[in-house]
């Protein structure tokens, strides 16, 4: 069975993956995108709430395994991915998981969907979604630690002005998120615009 998200539903994913990620430029594009989509904004903020207390548990788990495996555990903090739940929210926390690289925020999130009716196929479109704006905020950092290797100029740079991105990423920079794959199963939120997002 193929999966069907809205489009309403996917920029909320690539919301929640930005947030999580730490893509600004990303996070600015799925914004707009996603108003144009008709989200409300308590909508968006409930994306952007769910990405955040993912990304925070992420970090509580990694800080409790150092500190653990240092002989100096550190006091547990409560996780703030409780209560009640629902389709959207845990299809946004599994983008955000994928998008901090936390299988146990992904493992838990998954399983939570699934209780609420979120079938595989939607699972994996959102992990595609997450995927390429985590791959693209990877790429902001490698574009701003080749500019410390080789720094040409002080003056702030355009984020994402094709001008800027090296050769092998200006194809990219064609569509929102790059893609732009002609299969619809590869298809991000994004649908190709008049300019890139990240």
């Amino acid at each position: 069975m193929e999966a069907r998200l809205s489009q309403k539903e996917k920029e909320l994913v690539a919301v929640g993956a930005s947030v999580a990620a730490g893509c600004i430029p990303c996070t600015m594009y799925h914004l707009e995108e996603v108003r144009t989509a008709g989200a409300k904004t308590d909508e968006i903020s409930h994306a952007v709430e769910a990405a955040l207390c993912v990304k925070g548990s992420a970090r509580a788990i990694m800080e409790t395994t150092a500190y653990d495996a240092l002989g100096s555990p550190k006091e547990e903090y409560p996780s703030c991915c409780v209560g009640p739940t629902d389709r959207m929210k845990e299809l946004v926390s599994i983008a955000a998981a994928v998008a901090v690289s936390c299988p146990t925020n992904f493992q838990k999130h998954v399983a939570a969907g699934r209780s609420v009716g979120v079938r595989d196929e939607e699972i994996q479109l959102v992990v595609g979604i997450a995927k390429m704006i985590r791959s693209k905020a990877a790429e902001k950092v490698d574009e701003a630690a080749r500019q410390v290797a080789t720094p040409q100029s002080t003056a702030p740079q355009a984020c994402c002005d094709s001008t800027v991105r090296p050769p092998e990423s200006q194809a990219a920079a064609a569509s929102c998120c790059g893609n732009s794959s002609d299969r619809p199963d590869e298809r991000t939120a994004c649908a190709p615009s008049k300019r890139a997002c990240c």
